[in-house]
């Protein structure tokens, strides 16, 4: 098993897209292990990192319940309040019943920092990762294949690892206003097409659609149960 230090410069190397670190993945005793570690330890640390950011978030923040408190406070004392007290008997529990609502979806609505989320998140980031790895890995092995590379599973699987390391660039969203969400999405696609390219030894034509047949696939997928499901709905409201 390839040391900590080892595996972050290939990680590092992966994400400058050089081939040594595709190549030294294909050739790993045990890609596929040496992939899943790293993909558990790049999704614990984006989830450690966001729960930070999301706590300092919180503690950040004025009190919500004051606020909400302050400002039901002041529109009690405004003029129409005390004209609709006057008109509709019932008014200040209607009001305060909606008053109350708003604010539930107020914070959810405006993206409120919740440390249960970012907590679970511990757990779900990496799971979710993998499992959109082993997804992918998979039908882009098939791709590969059909397209005429050499490459096993679990190297196929090794390579494509690394073009979760994208992944740790969303560190960086903790600094203020940086969103990186289309460059890291793009980025793992370029290492997902460097990895097949030299796992399954493709030109890069055929690496290119190995890349992309997984995207195109699931894309197809849906469009076509969203048709199934939409014949169905109206042939369901005609037979009504």
């Amino acid at each position: 098993m390839d040391g900590i230090g080892v595996s972050l410069r290939r990680g590092w190397n992966a994400l400058l897209l050089k081939d040594e670190a595709y190549e030294e993945m294909r050739e790993a005793a045990n890609p596929f292990l040496q992939g899943l570690i790293m993909i558990v330890v790049i999704g614990l640390v984006i989830a450690l990192l966001n729960l930070i950011g999301t706590g300092l978030e919180w503690a950040s923040i004025p009190n919500m319940g004051e606020i909400r408190d302050t400002v039901f406070r002041y529109m009690t004392q405004m003029p129409w309040y005390k004209e609709l007290l006057r008109d509709v008997p019932d008014f200040p529990e209607t009001f305060r019943w909606w008053y109350d609502l708003s604010w539930q979806i107020f914070p959810r609505t405006f993206g409120a920092p919740d440390l249960a989320t970012a907590g679970v998140g511990v757990i779900g980031t990496p799971l979710s990762l993998v499992v959109r790895w082993i997804a992918y890995g998979l039908l882009a092995y098939m791709a590969a294949r059909i397209l005429g590379g050499s490459g096993d599973l679990s190297q196929t699987l090794g390579v494509l690892a690394l073009a979760v390391a994208p992944q740790a660039l969303r560190a960086l969203t903790l600094l203020p206003f940086l969103e990186l969400g289309g460059l890291v999405r793009v980025w793992g696609v370029l290492c997902a097409y460097m990895g097949l390219k030299t796992a399954h030894k493709l030109s890069w034509g055929r690496a290119v659609w190995a890349t992309l047949l997984p995207y195109l696939l699931v894309v197809a997928i849906l469009i076509l149960t969203g048709c199934l499901g939409t014949a169905i709905l109206g042939a369901v409201a005609r037979g009504g």
